[in-house]
């Protein structure tokens, strides 16, 4: 047996009773209901908070028939794995337990629950990262250590230089299953290679950063834009 078309469940989702329920508001998040397809895409239902710069949409995606939370802070996204799922009553289920969870921990580093070893490295007391400018340039530093959160693949964002104008970043990670700090370059929201951040730890990035963060920014603001 095979899946309902996006189309179908776009419409299915119209009178879906769990989204009505949700809170209207949370920890400065907005709900807003609009059902909108994006190619393989269904857009649901977001909450936003245009002052963080942060959303969470709840979405299908026809490339895997899943049910997916989908996380924003700035310009960073990612599909939250512990909520991907086809059964449809069973995301509904561990949305409704989570959100607000999800919601509080976006909205505010106190509640956002870090590794023991992002805790053990140092990061969000690290006190050279978190007395970085707060400007350089047309960049604004959007996550600083003190501020960390989760991302993709056992890594953790520690800093964010973005000019969300242009769509352009500088992000710092730390990955946890490989005990390694690393960078990436978006232009224009595309990606570039960069590696002259990897280390493995804060006293070395501290000298990296030193010799390289205001160059790398001012080659991304004077390079070619167009795509």
């Amino acid at each position: 047996m095979g899946y309902p078309s996006i189309d179908e469940i776009a419409v299915q989702v119209k009178d879906w009773v769990f989204i009505n329920d949700l809170p209207e508001e949370f920890k400065g998040f907005t709900k807003k209901i609009k059902i909108e397809r994006q190619g393989q895409v269904l857009f649901i239902c977001s909450y936003v908070n245009e002052a963080l710069k942060a959303r969470l949409d709840i979405i299908y995606t026809s490339e895997t028939f899943d049910y997916i939370l989908c996380r924003t802070m700035g310009l960073n996204e990612y599909r939250d794995i512990r909520f991907i799922y086809k059964q449809r009553d069973i995301f509904e289920r561990e949305v409704r337990l989570n959100i607000e969870g999800v919601l509080a921990e976006m909205a505010s580093p106190e509640h956002r629950k870090l590794v023991y070893i992002v805790e053990e490295k140092g990061i969000p007391t690290w006190e050279y990262g978190n007395n970085l400018p707060e400007k350089i340039g047309s960049f604004e530093l959007y996550i600083r250590p003190c501020e960390v959160i989760r991302h993709i693949n056992g890594s953790f964002i520690f800093l964010d230089y973005s000019d969300f104008e242009r769509k352009d970043q500088l992000v710092i990670m730390y990955n946890v299953l490989r005990d390694e700090i690393f960078a990436e370059l978006k232009v224009a929201g595309v990606f570039r290679t960069l590696r002259v951040f990897d280390c493995n730890t804060l006293k070395e990035l501290e000298g990296k950063l030193e010799k390289h963060l205001t160059e790398t920014l001012d080659f991304v603001t004077n390079t070619d834009h167009e795509i």
